[in-house]
């Protein structure tokens, strides 16, 4: 049996660790909640044009543009998103395997968002093109804007093919999924979810072009998307870091108990064996 100067040193660095885990509990759940905050107050902006965009592509015919094509150069594009940091479960792991798992064999074009997506990609000798830090911790509009401009370039240059997001949908604090989204080419099938505003048959004619006003649109299209993608993998991330924080905190509490009885037992066979020796040292004495 230890003895009591170790049960006690084993207590104090559990409870320790116990109000680490606590108060980063506390502080995801504030972030995971400002996440879903600022995603439903952009959710307005962007159904609306989505909905833009379903109606140009049911009431317009023959549109050509390049953002509706599948281009015959260029390879495949991957934006994965995952957290810059651990300590959140089984968050990275699920993302990032699920992103090795749908990725298509040969060249593609890699982007990370994370230092953990960076490193899985290394450890897998997977060739990263371009690599974004720091973002998943803090998402804004502002760095959505500047990924979904470079991306515009790329596939108008003929970079790539195709683009796909691949993130994690949040749906409440206990269910996250990885999920796939294909930003370009925009497809009809990508609409099933969104109703237009008004439905009518006739062709509508949009000033000055629809090829001008999917200029627009999509650009704004890709910026929600992305957008959207950042907020719910920040919101997924720190509500797995609550669930795993409140497990830690709980298996603390449990260990504590479990010490608290050991030293109990200690302190019992401490004063019993001083009893036995003030007993032994009467005996002598007589």
């Amino acid at each position: 049996m230890r003895s009591l100067a170790d049960v006690k040193n084993s207590m104090r660095a559990i409870g320790d660790t116990s109000k680490i885990t606590s108060a980063m509990k506390l502080i995801s759940t504030s972030k995971m909640q400002k996440a879903i905050q600022r995603y439903d107050a952009n959710l307005l902006y962007f159904n609306r044009v989505r909905s833009a965009i379903k109606d140009i592509l049911v009431h317009s015919h023959e549109l050509h543009h390049t953002f509706l094509e599948k281009h015959e150069k260029g390879h495949p594009a991957y934006i994965v998103i995952a957290a810059d940091k651990g300590l959140c479960g089984a968050y990275n792991h699920n993302i990032l395997n699920f992103a090795s798992e749908f990725m298509t064999p040969g060249e593609k074009f890699v982007i990370t968002i994370g230092q953990e997506a960076r490193a899985f990609f290394e450890r897998k000798n997977i060739p990263i093109d371009v690599e974004y830090l720091h973002i998943s911790q803090n998402p804004t509009l502002y760095e959505a804007r500047n990924l979904a401009d470079d991306l515009s370039k790329m596939y108008k240059n003929s970079e790539m093919n195709e683009v796909y997001l691949l993130y994690t949908r949040y749906y409440s604090s206990v269910k996250q999924v990885p999920t796939a989204l294909k930003l370009l080419p925009v497809e009809l099938s990508s609409f099933e979810d969104i109703e237009t505003e008004v439905d009518y048959e006739n062709e509508m004619n949009y000033h000055p072009s629809p090829r001008k006003v999917f200029d627009v649109l999509v650009p704004q299209y890709i910026i929600g998307l992305i957008y959207g993608a950042l907020i719910q993998s920040f919101a997924s991330e720190n509500s797995a870091r609550m669930m795993a924080m409140d497990s830690s905190s709980k298996n603390a509490a449990e260990m504590l108990g479990k010490l608290s009885v050991e030293l109990n037992r200690a302190r019992q066979q401490a004063i019993t064996m001083e009893i036995t020796e003030i007993v032994g040292a009467m005996e002598a004495l007589t």
